[in-house]
Parts: C-alpha cells; sequence; structure tokens
C-alpha cells in the first residue's frame, strides 16, 4: 500500500516551501512506529514475522541519530524485553494507532519532525460515497492499512471493520502538519493479492478473502496509465509544516518481507524466521550510513542498494513523494559518515560488518585515525568478507605517514566492489509430469550452464529457491523463464505473459534457448547494478551535469500510438531524479540533457533496458558510431535523449509488457588513443519474443529494432573500459546515471 492520497490532498493547496517555517529553539524529533505481526484468527489474514524487527531496528537507529527514547511510541506485540528492544506501549489496534496520532498532533511544535512507519498488511476496498472526501479516488478504491483487530468488510457500513482509511489518516497526518511540524511518513506494505513464496511473503491480502467488493461502488473516471492520483507534493498551506511520503511499493504492487539472518543482531526470530521488509531493511542501512543528509539523499541510497544488493532486482521499486530536499532528521554533516572501526593486528583490519554493509571483497577503503576525519591515512582493499564481518589488507599508507600504532582505525567504503552473481533456480521436483520430463530439462540446464557462465557471475542455487534471480519453472510442456519480482503468468497471449520455452524442441534447441534467454537477464541485471554503483559513487564530482524530465500527452489512451515525428512542449514537464522511481505510462515523452563541466572529453552512451532484458541504444543511429557521441569539455555542449515510452503494441493489439524499466547514461573518458568505445555490445533484444505468441514489442523503448551483436559477458571487460574503478594513471573514471520508470498500461 502507498501514496495515501489524504496525506496530500488535505495540505494540497500550495503557498509556502515547508522549510522555509523557522524551527524553534527546542524543535525534536518524534515518531510512531507501528508494526502489525499477528491478526485476528477470525480474520482470516496470515500473521507477518518481520514487523516486530522492522519497529525494533528503526527504533534503535533513531535513537543513534540522537531522537528520545522517550519521544518514540512502539505499538506491537510479542517484543523481547531487553535493551535492544523497545518496550511496546500497547497492540496496534486501529484506536490505538489513530488516538496516538491524535496525541502528536496536540504536542507537536514547529519546527519538530515527527515520523509515522507503518509495517504490516495493506490492501484496498471501494470508497465509500457516504463519507467526505477531499478528492474522490480516480479508480474509486481507497487504499487500507489493517492495523490487527481488523475484521471482515461490513456491506452496510461500507468498510472493513476498523480498517484505517487513507482519506482518515491523511486528516490525521494533517492536522499535526497545521501545527507547524514536518511529517515523514513510511509504509511498508502492500494493497492486492496474496503469494507465499518460500521464505518470502508478500504485506498483501487478497480482497476478496475479507469480503470486499472487487468493484467500485459508483462509476468513476480510470485514471491513466501512468498518472498516480494523490501523490503528494512538497508544499503547504501558511503555517503548515512539509510531509516527506517514503513507500516500499506503488499502490497497486506488492511488498514484501524476507529473511535476514545476523543482520543487526540481536532480532526477534531464529534463522528464516529472522525476517525484516525488504525496504525497511534497506531504509535501516541507508539511516546507519549517516551518509545522507537530505530525504533525496536517503531515497537514492535506498534505490542505489536495491540495483547492486544481492537482493536487487526481486522487488517492484519504491515511490518516494513530498519535499526530499528536507533534512533527515539526526543528520549530521560534522560525523563521519559510513565510518567503522576496525581492529588493526599485523597489516591487517578485521571488521564486524561484511557484505550487507558494503563490505564485500575487492570494495577499497579509505582509513583514517579513530575521530579525526579530516585527513586519510591509509587505503585498504577488503580481502574477505561474509555477510556481517570482513577483512582487509594490501594497506598502502599516505605519504609521510607510517603505520601508526593503534589498536583500532576508522575505515569508510570508497570505491564499492561491483561484484555480480546471478543465480538460476532450476526447477523444483514437483513441476515435472514424467521422469523424462526431469532429464530432458535437467539435461538442458547443465548445458546452459556448463561453459563460461561464471564470466558473467551466473550459477545455479537450489531448485525452487524463491531467492534465486531467475526461477525456471515447468507447466503446460513448457520451460518457464521466471522473474521473482514478476508475475508467473501462463495464459497464452496475455500482455505480461511469461516467457517460455516449448518442451518439445530438440535437447540442443532447448539449451541453447534457455541459455541465451538467462545470459540476456544476467547481462541487462548487471548493467543496472554496475551503473547504479557508478550512480551513487560519482554523482557530485564527476563534472557529468544531468537534467532529466517527463512530459505527459494532454489526454491519454492506452491504446494509441505515440506520435513520435515532434517532441511534446516540455516547458510544464515533471522533473526526473536519478535513481528515484518514477511512474510512467503510455507516450509519456522523456528527455535527458546531459553536459560536461570537467575538463576532460567523455564519450557518453545512453541505452534503454526494458522490464525483460532488452537493451536498445538511444538514438538508434547511435549505432552507426558505437553507440557513443562525444561530449567535449568545456564547450557548453549538451547531449539530449529523447524518447516516448510505448505500452501499446499495435500490431497485437494488446499492451506491452510493462515493469521496472531502466534507462542507463554511461561516460566514459576519452583516453590517449582518443579512440571511441564500441558499447553497441551491450544491447540485445527483449525476452518479450520468446512469449508463446512471438510478440515482439516494437515501441522505441521495447528493445533494439534491429538485432545487434551481443557481446557475451556484456558490461564486463573492455566492453565498459573498467566501470568499477579510476584508471590506474589517475585520470578520470568512467560514469553512469541510473534512471528508474515503474512503467504500467
Amino acid at each position: 500500500m502507498n501514496r495515501l492520497k489524504s496525506l496530500l490532498l488535505a495540505t494540497a493547496i500550495a503557498a509556502l516551501p515547508a522549510m522555509s517555517l523557522p524551527l524553534s529553539a527546542d524543535a525534536k524529533t518524534s515518531a510512531l512506529l507501528v508494526g502489525v505481526a499477528d491478526y485476528d484468527e477470525a480474520s482470516g489474514i496470515h500473521d507477518l514475522l518481520g514487523p516486530r524487527n522492522d519497529v525494533s531496528i528503526l527504533w534503535r537507529a533513531l535513537k543513534a541519530r540522537g531522537t528520545d527514547p522517550a519521544d518514540i511510541t512502539v505499538l506491537t506485540d510479542g517484543l523481547p524485553k531487553g535493551e535492544n528492544f523497545p518496550v511496546a506501549k500497547g497492540l496496534a489496534h486501529s484506536a490505538d494507532i489513530l488516538n496516538e496520532l491524535d496525541r502528536l498532533a496536540e504536542t507537536a511544535q514547529k519546527g519538530d519532525t515527527v515520523l509515522f512507519y507503518y509495517s504490516g498488511h495493506g490492501t484496498t476496498q471501494p470508497d465509500n460515497p457516504a463519507e467526505p472526501e477531499d478528492e474522490p479516488e480516480a479508480d474509486g478504491m481507497d487504499q487500507v492499512l489493517l492495523p490487527s483487530d481488523v475484521g471482515k468488510y461490513d456491506p452496510i457500513k461500507m468498510t472493513l471493520k476498523n480498517a484505517i482509511i487513507d482519506d482518515v489518516l491523511g486528516r490525521k497526518i494533517a492536522a499535526i502538519r497545521a501545527k507547524g511540524a514536518f511529517v515523514w511518513a513510511v509504509i511498508d506494505a502492500c494493497h492486492s493479492g496474496t503469494v507465499t513464496r518460500g521464505d518470502t511473503i508478500t504485506r498483501s491480502v487478497n480482497p476478496a478473502d475479507l469480503g470486499i467488493p472487487d468493484k467500485p461502488l459508483v462509476p468513476v473516471q480510470a485514471s491513466r496509465g501512468g498518472t498516480r492520483e494523490g501523490t503528494m507534493r512538497a508544499t503547504a498551506r501558511p503555517g503548515e509544516g512539509g510531509l516527506a511520503g517514503f513507500y516500499a511499493v506503488e499502490s497497486y504492487d506488492e511488498a514484501i518481507e524476507r529473511p535476514f539472518p545476523g543482520y543487526n543482531l540481536p532480532m526477534v526470530g531464529d534463522e528464516k524466521a529472522q525476517r525484516m521488509g525488504v525496504f525497511t531493511f534497506l531504509l535501516h542501512r541507508a539511516l546507519t550510513r549517516n551518509s545522507a543528509q537530505t530525504f533525496r539523499d536517503l531515497a537514492q541510497e535506498i534505490v542505489a542498494e536495491l540495483n547492486t544488493d544481492a537482493t536487487g532486482g526481486k522487488v517492484p521499486p519504491p515511490v518516494f513523494d513530498g519535499d526530499l530536499d528536507a533534512p533527515v532528521p539526526g543528520s549530521d554533516a560534522s560525523r563521519l559518515p559510513n565510518a567503522v572501526n576496525g581492529i588493526y593486528k599485523d597489516g591487517t583490519l578485521t571488521f564486524p560488518v561484511g557484505i550487507l554493509q558494503g563490505f564485500d571483497v575487492g570494495a577499497t577503503l579509505a582509513l583514517y585515525a579513530p575521530g579525526k576525519a579530516e585527513t586519510v591515512i591509509g587505503h585498504a582493499e577488503v580481502t574477505e568478507a561474509t555477510a556481517v564481518t570482513a577483512s582487509a589488507g594490501n594497506i598502502e599508507w599516505a605519504e609521510g605517514i607510517a603505520a601508526p600504532d593503534l589498536p583500532t582505525l576508522a575505515a569508510v567504503v570508497e570505491t564499492p566492489a561491483i561484484n555480480f552473481r546471478f543465480v538460476v533456480s532450476p526447477p523444483p521436483p514437483a513441476d515435472f509430469a514424467t521422469a523424462e520430463e526431469a532429464r530432458v530439462v535437467g539435461t538442458a540446464i547443465a548445458d546452459s550452464f556448463k561453459d563460461g557462465a561464471q564470466t558473467i557471475g551466473i550459477e545455479l542455487g537450489e531448485p525452487g529457491n524463491p531467492d534465486a534471480d531467475v526461477l525456471l519453472r515447468v507447466k503446460n510442456d513448457r520451460l518457464w523463464v521466471v522473474r521473482p519480482d514478476r508475475p508467473w503468468v501462463t495464459t497464452p497471449g496475455a500482455y505480461d505473459e511469461t516467457p517460455s520455452i516449448d518442451l518439445k524442441l530438440y535437447p540442443e534447441s532447448l539449451a541453447g534457448s534457455l541459455k541465451n534467454a538467462v545470459w540476456s537477464l544476467a547481462r541487462a541485471a548487471k548493467l543496472i547494478r554496475v551503473t547504479s554503483a557508478l550512480n551513487s559513487a560519482g554523482e557530485s564530482e564527476d563534472g557529468i551535469g544531468i537534467s532529466a524530465v517527463m512530459a505527459r500527452p494532454p489526454a491519454h489512451d492506452a491504446k494509441a500510438a505515440c506520435k513520435t515525428d515532434a517532441a511534446p512542449e516540455t516547458a510544464q514537464a515533471s522533473p526526473v531524479s536519478p535513481l528515484l522511481p518514477a511512474a510512467a505510462g503510455n507516450c509519456d515523452y522523456v528527455q535527458i540533457d546531459v553536459t560536461n563541466d570537467s575538463d576532460v572529453d567523455f564519450y557518453v552512451s545512453g541505452l534503454y533496458v526494458d522490464a525483460l532484458g532488452g537493451v536498445a541504444a538511444i538514438p538508434y543511429s547511435s549505432a552507426k558510431s558505437g553507440c557513443v557521441r562525444p561530449l567535449p569539455a568545456g564547450t557548453g555542449k549538451k547531449l539530449s535523449f529523447k524518447f516516448w515510452i510505448d505500452t501499446w503494441d499495435e500490431k497485437a493489439n494488446k499492451p506491452s509488457t510493462t515493469g521496472a524499466e531502466n534507462f542507463v547514461i554511461l561516460a566514459v573518458p576519452k583516453d590517449a588513443s582518443g579512440a571511441p568505445p564500441r558499447l553497441c555490445s551491450l544491447t540485445q533484444p527483449t525476452l518479450a519474443e520468446m512469449q508463446q505468441t512471438r510478440d515482439v514489442s516494437a515501441g522505441a523503448t521495447r528493445g533494439a529494432r534491429k538485432t545487434l551483436d551481443t557481446l557475451v559477458g556484456g558490461v564486463e571487460g573492455s566492453a565498459t573500459r573498467g566501470a568499477s574503478a579510476a584508471p590506474d594513471d589517475g585520470g578520470a573514471a568512467m560514469t553512469g546515471r541510473l534512471f528508474v520508470f515503474d512503467v504500467k498500461p
């Protein structure tokens, strides 16, 4: 669940920027942390394990950032006793949640920051036409949070018993803002469907299970694809505080929780019962690094982590709204961000953090004497790492500095490791109808990955593992190539049909088709992860300037062909920020301008990565020059990348496959040879070609219109000329930007 329309609509009249309000001398941060784990058995809603851990780790993070524990209220159940866990004030019942919001409205002062955090289930229900609304929902459905005492749908009252409706929550939030306090709303929940896949659980409830009607109660005008009604804006009435919204997923997507054993112990639960919400996990990591000064910084760190972490690509993109340039509570620029103290002995540093905190093998570290953040005294390389521990060696001390006689040193990850691991899960045994079918598929899998798969980080996981990057499934005499962040759709001809291979092919053809499919997805994922790491590492220092906007057509027709003969007026277009997911729909026009303020000439490439692994160079004419264009230093020249997001397949008369899609900007510094890099090797056709209908999407953003040679290995080696590190000669490093689009028909 997300966006909660009334959070905006009750305060949407534009007036003063929220941060123009004067801060009081005793401004403080208060928080209401709600974790809904256990539900009434009569409701039929499955319990969750993660919310108890979610509120516990955020409670710790807020305390570490200076929030007084007395100002943090926790509503949940089943927390252990001890100094590492909060003491819950009460259960996560509807009345208690609303009463605590009322209390915050009474006590909030001008300049305060109030965090409202919710972890639990969400769903939707039809608008009640008898209830007042600031603005009707475009789709006729309310988004609702489900407290632990929620009950079935009451057709007389036209609402779920004890549910917290978005309009009601919005009015509570507005009352806090009316006191001049800034509100930070964080929702780790979703609203539709219910799926349990092994260790991964969606935080969603099927509305039908609660007796909720599946259609609006009154006729409505459906919203256009790409328009998210009720999104929060960074505006306020005179005297009101600002608002920032962080949401795990869009209002139609599913938030998930999964195990994170060993992370930030102690936690509630053992081993696989030790769950957290994936979004809360990423938020907590970003908060504890202390490098984000604004909500925008924090949001970009979360998305970068989502794309580069081992869990990247398995969940829908998050949503961020409101005044993202406001400061994050507890930001302290005087502290050394991301610093971790390690034990130094005999030329080796050992740390109580590991891969989960970015201390991965190959990462380079800047070293400091404890408490002296102004001077780098050396550099080291992480040589060994587990999930929560790491060791670093190959230490090079700064000029004039000898190895210090100190028991501990502070370290900060200076250059992240870009280690790529792409796990393929074979079909579970229950998928096979016969022993012969199992033999044929097993042989094809073995043949597909026996040679060279490790060169791009592909490895086979356990059969049926839901946390793999690709799940192979067998059904209806076909081998399906399923991405865990997308539904498994086997209906022939459906627009979102999952790519699949006919098992009646000869074994050698089956193996070749499977290899092409998996390697294409791996190459696309690697390109996204590398660019995300480059984006987060050097956006403010590389001299490459980015300006991006999205313009929407004045009238929406989900079945319309996009007018590609001329660019629309962009004066009123909305800005698009790198890494922050932007909602997009049919015929939305995007323009990304790139400038070079450095003293180094660059070659720049623009690549669109679609939801099924297709990578296309934009503009197509750049293929004649290696899919790059020159951008000289200091000339004021601007390169523009322009494209329409086309979601309608005219030939098949249905929507094209949609989902999380990306636009990659890669900027490669000109070397001594002056020869441009050849990046067309990164392009590849979309897997839409593998769908049963052989439906090849023809839109400008759905993969290359003409097949270009694909270099096996994708973004490694000479294809990116050392993307993960600066060149050995100390010259300019390659850089990149990643734009994320949540595309719907």
